[in-house]
């Protein structure tokens, strides 16, 4: 989306082809073990160039789902799209984020992919993401760009939060001598402690306050 970075692009593992793989091996073995025991007459030719074609098309439909399968991650949300015919996808914004956990098996360890399980805020509960290359990695993308964007709100929070304590608040400033003022108080000596405003700017803005009493 414009002003959005992509941080992580990936397709699926390469072990979204396991099947065809074997069936590929199978087909090879098929085809030797007719040869090797002389059975390649003319039915037997045909039952390996079917199981060939059926292959070769369901290779091609794989691939197909392949690309057309994408998980990203951007500054801003995880998200997910995938299928040919039937499309489906998930955006789950970074804020919504509660966990990310990941699983792998003795195989896919071997294989550097896993599973990717992250829990939300909302409706949709728990994410679940298959064949996603190194997982630990993507966990530690996601973690790392949550609090990244934890902190950008806090920055724009206590940003807004300053500019509304040095004279540009949205509303109109309460009349002097209401209960506000101890509020305004608060809020300033807040600021103070954080580290937001200098002593010089506390002192200035304290006595502004105290003015309007």
């Amino acid at each position: 989306m414009p002003g959005e970075t992509m941080i992580l692009h990936e397709h699926p593992h390469w072990w979204f082809f396991w099947k065809q793989v074997f069936a590929g091996i199978g087909v090879i073995v098929l085809a030797a073990l007719f040869a090797w025991l002389s059975w390649l007459d003319t039915f037997a030719v045909w039952i390996v160039v079917l199981a060939f074609f059926v292959w070769l098309l369901n290779t091609i439909y794989q691939f197909a789902q392949w690309q057309t399968t994408r998980f990203a991650i951007t500054d801003q949300r995880v998200a997910y799209q995938s299928g040919f015919f039937h499309r489906r996808g998930v955006s789950i914004p970074l804020n919504r984020v509660n966990n990310v956990n990941f699983s792998q098996n003795l195989m896919a360890r071997l294989l550097n992919n896993g599973i990717v399980i992250i829990e939300s805020a909302g409706e949709s509960g728990d994410s679940v993401f298959e064949n996603i290359p190194d997982p630990e990695h993507v966990r530690n993308i996601i973690f790392a760009q949550v609090e990244a964007d934890e902190v950008a709100d806090s920055k724009r929070t206590a940003k807004d939060l300053r500019d509304a304590m040095q004279g540009t608040p949205l509303e109109p400033p309460p009349a002097p001598g209401t209960s506000s003022t101890a509020d305004r108080l608060q809020q300033l000596t807040e600021l103070r402690d954080k580290g937001l405003v200098t002593p010089e700017e506390f002192e200035a803005k304290r006595q502004e306050i105290v003015g309007d009493l």
